[in-house]
């Protein structure tokens, strides 16, 4: 696919399926024929330090990336055929599919940007390092995620791609929607953020439980909602007394948590 970026870009190498054996200057002896290079960065885990298989080599000169990426396009480095693009190139998409395709289908609409990007429709032979290697293209992940089932351990066919920044993850959402892994096209979108629940609103739902169950009636119940009774706990009465209750009397409070099934 064409890449359309300013020429500086052009400087800056992403090289991917690395081997594990290959080190920042192992990386630069392969480079550093075609033109002075500035640095070389092999990205590694954060916990056990061991590469992901992934890199960057930057030039001084924009024009020597051009030529260090026609000459070792998919050439090999210790007996893998590398993966090399032009970092932070975003590449020219369909005019209709994935995201698109699917939010003019649907009415589908993006969450708020975040700094995690929710990936689905991932095939399932996908690895966490497939995707790590993909979104890296775009910007540095800091971590991906495959939940699996709990009773077969095989995956559900999504993950959970982390960046530093929300910037960054915009940057990475830019280039990859519409994007595939693994022969299959994703679709993508930025991980809602959960809601925190306050103290409050648990414990009115624990003190409305309480008054039902109480096993003197519904005074002790109506107690349970509003302070320290013996039909809920006490979490479950400060809770209660937030939920507004206008009534503190047994039949009040009961009636105005009465739930029907």
């Amino acid at each position: 696919m064409a890449s359309s970026f300013d020429d500086a870009s052009k400087g800056n190498l992403f090289v991917g399926n690395l081997s594990w054996n290959v080190d920042e200057e192992w990386l630069a002896r392969e480079f550093e024929g075609h033109g002075e290079i500035k640095s070389t960065r092999i990205v590694t885990d954060r916990e056990t330090g061991r590469s992901r298989g992934f890199g960057y080599v930057e030039f001084v000169n924009p024009s020597d990336g051009v030529k260090a990426h026609k000459a070792l396009k998919e050439t090999m480095i210790d007996g893998r055929t590398i993966n090399l693009d032009f970092a932070g190139a975003k590449k020219d998409k369909p005019a209709a599919g994935g995201n698109q395709e699917r939010s003019n289908k649907y009415g589908d609409q993006l969450n708020e940007p975040s700094s995690t990007i929710f990936c689905a429709n991932l095939a399932f032979g996908a690895t966490e390092d497939d995707v790590s290697n993909a979104f890296s293209e775009h910007a540095p992940v800091t971590a991906v995620r495959i939940p699996t089932d709990m009773n077969t351990g095989q995956p559900k066919g999504f993950a959970y791609v982390q960046f530093s920044t929300t910037e960054e993850a915009t940057t990475a959402f830019e280039g990859m929607t519409g994007a595939s892994i693994n022969g299959r096209t994703i679709r993508i979108d930025y991980a809602s953020q959960k809601p925190q629940n306050g103290g409050g609103g648990r414990g009115g739902g624990r003190g409305g439980g309480g008054g039902g169950r109480g096993r003197g009636g519904f005074d002790r119940g109506g107690r349970g909602g509003g302070g320290r009774g013996r039909g809920g706990s006490d979490r479950g009465g400060r809770g209660g007394g937030r939920g507004g209750s206008t009534n503190r009397g047994g039949f009040g409070d009961f009636k105005g948590k009465k739930m029907t099934f």
